[in-house]
């Protein structure tokens, strides 16, 4: 037995992994089994161990370290959407095969072509939208390739049987809630009779609400520069803040900034090449995991 492997015998680590796909319905998935009294996830998600270089490199102790809370009657589980980006991060499937030879894997999909443009607006959320989504394919290579799910999957069965993967739709948790989770727990080996429904407040990222408040945070920044503006504000109704806001929207300044965090919506003609592009890799795999697939063509 390699000295690894004795040392991953002493440590908390997790037996499960939700792989992605990025904007898959990965967060909801994450806090839907965090309920689940026999599973223990760490509080962050995204901890990307297996996949960052930076994060590979802090060590095995630290990766384990975020389970030290989990109870002896409790499995662990992570969630990190970077290991199924290949070729971004070559590395992940190679790693978690040598540390966690035994683990089962969660991999989430949707349709390839809403996936792409859907992560295109989480990165503006956050920065901007500087330039189109059609500007930004040309540039990066990002937001197509953790669409092509198959070539994700070869990366890992060099290492693991079929068997390691539970495979669904991002569809199956939307549609059928209930069941996918039941499936999933029988899956990693927990009871299948816990109501995970039970906190129906759970829901994915709120896409719509981040990005109204980066505009909000923005179009107000220069006012909660001003000397007391804080704690005079407090005083002011909501009511006389939504005025505030709402004239400052107005002005060329306001505009501005919301223009530059508004997305531009997809081309059709974009849309209609991605279709296209995907076209094949959907059809295989569409065959390895043995579902009709064929809503993802338009």
């Amino acid at each position: 037995m390699s000295h690894l492997l004795q040392k991953n015998q002493s440590m908390r680590l997790p037996s499960f992994l939700i792989i992605g796909a990025a904007k898959s319905g990965t967060t909801t998935l994450y806090h839907y089994l965090s309920q689940h009294p026999n599973i223990y996830m760490p509080y962050r998600k995204e901890p990307a161990f297996f996949a960052v270089d930076e994060k590979y490199a802090q060590g095995l102790e630290w990766y384990a370290s975020l389970f030290n809370d989990a109870k002896p009657d409790q499995i662990c589980g992570e969630a990190s959407t970077d290991y199924t980006k290949f070729p971004q991060y070559p590395e992940t499937a190679a790693r978690i095969a040598q540390t966690l030879p035994e683990v089962k894997m969660i991999y989430i999909m949707r349709n390839p072509v809403d996936r792409a443009y859907a992560y295109y607006m989480h990165w503006g959320r956050q920065l901007g939208y500087k330039e189109t989504f059609e500007e930004r394919m040309k540039q990066t290579n990002i937001y197509l390739d953790a669409s092509y799910y198959i070539m994700q999957i070869e990366q890992y069965l060099q290492f693991f049987p079929k068997e390691s993967f539970r495979f669904l739709l991002m569809d199956d948790l939307i549609q059928q809630p209930a069941k996918s989770l039941q499936e999933i727990c029988q899956f990693i080996g927990v009871s299948h009779d816990i109501d995970l429904m039970s906190n129906m407040g759970i829901v994915a990222n709120s896409g719509k609400k981040i990005l109204q408040y980066k505009i909000r945070n923005q179009i107000t920044a220069p006012l909660r520069k001003i000397p007391g503006f804080t704690s005079l504000s407090s005083l002011v109704p909501q009511q006389g803040r939504e005025w505030i806001y709402k004239q400052l929207k107005n002005f060329s300044y306001g505009k501005n900034i919301e223009e530059f965090y508004t997305p531009k919506p997809m081309l059709p003609e974009t849309r209609q090449y991605l279709l296209e592009k995907f076209k094949e890799p959907n059809q295989k795999l569409a065959e390895f995991i043995n579902r009709d697939l064929s809503h993802w063509s338009y």
